[in-house]
């Protein structure tokens, strides 16, 4: 049978009750198209108990693309299959100034991440996104006309997350939480409160909460990372001064604190080591978003380290030091391995990307490493500053093998094998040591990048960065194991992928944002003040 989206949403539900996954990832976890008999799956007393939860079409919530990289393992980007890349509507996201160090800069649009999230409320589809004129904003997907729009202290960067809060009110039943820069009228050494987190009602645009990124020997107390709900009445989120703080997500347990209305703070973990300061002074500024799998998050700190922390104990109890400054997210493989990148800063070695296994010591979890190329572009010296793409949610055949990409600052989009490794060594990060490195089944040269390209329905793959937005076509021929070129899939069978670069866009804006993909347009900030739709 094929799923009606009321069917999909009761299997959704099944899933959740069978596995206790938090209800804002669930619901976008798998194609409309997929076909299960969910008698085989469950009881009926489950099955009975989903039809009572699942409401009614026209007061349903789907969370569709919730947070940055869709859901806890960073690795969905949306449904649908674009075929072009012409300009179908443009909304406008303005312009706004924002102090770096002692500059004063005037930013238009949306940069890093600024990737929308989409929720479907009482049948009708909406946006959120934030931008540089100091608004978060609301957008009918279907009008492309502006709801509310929410004004924060200094430009947003980062990317919401949305979630639901069964305790709340109707009109609080949704929640936003979206992050900013400092504030202009702040200052880092500040002893008073910086609320550069909220929670903003999804219904109304009224704001919930604020909570306070408290000073640390971090030089930052912005907020660009996107949290994560974690089910039991728990949220995380990382601020930029590098402390991850698990807040109860319950709008009922806020209290007034310093003037203003914030969360209950369960409980913090520090992601850095003493250690870290006198090697990178105050330059240990957390970014990047967790990912979880299982019962532990993980997360890419700007002081070197790759963290595992346990929901159990709400400590950190696995550690993947680098000693590089780390920007982009863990993306989270089917198969439970962490894809992380690398900025070239403070190592010897090339930045670029790691595959880890998390379930080995920390000494030993590299699986492989792709270096990539050295740049000057700004600050930045090379590596990745965005994260890994997988194609688990996008697979056409199970039989086909798993693939990863990325953009890197040396201007190439890779496009390679999660398993196959060319039987050559490269040398370490760290300039210290060899491993194994990926089979990398196509590259090309769009621009210096530090979007995250995303993957897509029907063997698509779209990258933007610098120098515009480009849409490729991968399809796989069946090959043999003497193939250099071939990737091997689980079953020990290889394959050899053909690409093509079907379209581009390059209306000569620089695109620094991550794309959505839904009902085949594609959605993405520019940062000539605009958010383009696609298609």
């Amino acid at each position: 049978m094929t799923l009606a989206r009321r069917n999909f949403n009761k299997l959704a539900l099944q899933f959740l009750l069978a596995s206790a996954i938090p209800p804002t990832i669930a619901a976008c976890q798998r194609s409309h198209s997929d076909t299960i008999a969910p008698q085989t799956l469950f009881s009926k007393a489950v099955t009975s108990k989903v039809n009572e939860l699942v409401p009614e079409p026209g007061l349903e919530i789907d969370l569709l693309i919730p947070t940055f990289l869709g859901n806890d393992r960073r690795n969905f980007y949306g449904r649908g299959i674009p075929k072009h890349l012409k300009v179908l509507d443009k909304f406008p996201l303005g312009t706004g100034k924002t102090k770096v160090g002692s500059t004063w800069k005037t930013w238009s649009g949306a940069g890093w991440t600024g990737q929308p999230t989409l929720t479907r409320d009482r049948e009708k589809l909406y946006l959120t996104i934030g931008s540089y004129d100091h608004h978060l904003r609301k957008i009918d997907l279907d009008t492309n006309e502006l709801v509310w729009k929410y004004q924060f202290d200094d430009v947003l960067k980062g990317t919401a997350t949305i979630y639901i809060d069964p305790t709340a009110t109707e009109d609080n039943r949704i929640v936003i939480l979206q992050g900013s820069r400092l504030g202009n009228k702040n200052s880092v050494s500040t002893s008073k409160p910086i609320p550069s987190l909220r929670a903003i009602s999804f219904r109304t645009g009224r704001e919930i909460w604020k909570l306070n990124i408290k000073k640390t020997a971090s030089y930052s107390r912005d907020n660009d990372s996107s949290p994560l709900d974690l089910g039991n009445g728990l949220l995380f989120n990382a601020g930029e001064n590098s402390i991850g703080y698990f807040l109860n997500s319950s709008t009922k347990a806020i209290s007034e604190k310093s003037g203003f209305l914030q969360p209950e703070i369960v409980s913090e973990v520090q992601l850095y080591e003493e250690g870290d300061r006198s090697r990178q002074g105050g330059n240990l500024v957390t970014e990047s978003s967790p990912a979880r799998l299982g019962d532990r998050l993980y997360i890419a700190s700007g002081s070197g380290h790759i963290y595992g922390i346990s929901l159990t104990d709400r400590q950190i109890v696995w550690d993947f030091f680098t000693g590089s400054d780390l920007d982009g997210t863990v993306a989270i493989s089917d198969d439970g391995k962490l894809f992380c990148s690398v900025e070239k800063q403070y190592i010897s070695g090339s930045g670029g990307i790691l595959k880890l296994d998390p379930t080995q010591d920390p000494q030993a979890a590299i699986e492989w490493f792709l270096p990539t190329g050295n740049a000057n572009l700004k600050s930045w010296k090379g590596g990745v500053i965005g994260s890994v793409a997988l194609n688990d949610r996008y697979r056409s055949g199970e039989e086909f093998p798993p693939l990863f990409a990325t953009n890197a600052l040396d201007g190439y989009f890779y496009l390679g094998s999660q398993h196959t490794v060319t039987g050559e060594k490269v040398k370490s990060f760290s300039g210290k040591g060899e491993y194994d490195t990926p089979l990398i089944l196509y590259k090309q040269k769009i621009g210096a990048s530090i979007s995250t390209p995303i993957f897509t329905e029907g063997n698509r793959a779209i990258a933007a960065g610098y120098n515009g937005v480009y849409l490729f076509e991968f399809t796989w021929e069946k090959s043999n194991p003497g193939d250099r070129q071939a990737a091997v899939n689980s079953r020990g069978e290889f394959y050899r992928l053909k690409v093509e670069q079907i379209a581009a866009f390059k209306p000569g804006v620089s695109f620094e944002a991550t794309p959505i993909v839904w009902n085949d347009r594609v959605y993405l900030c520019g940062r000539d003040g605009w958010l383009y739709t696609l298609g």
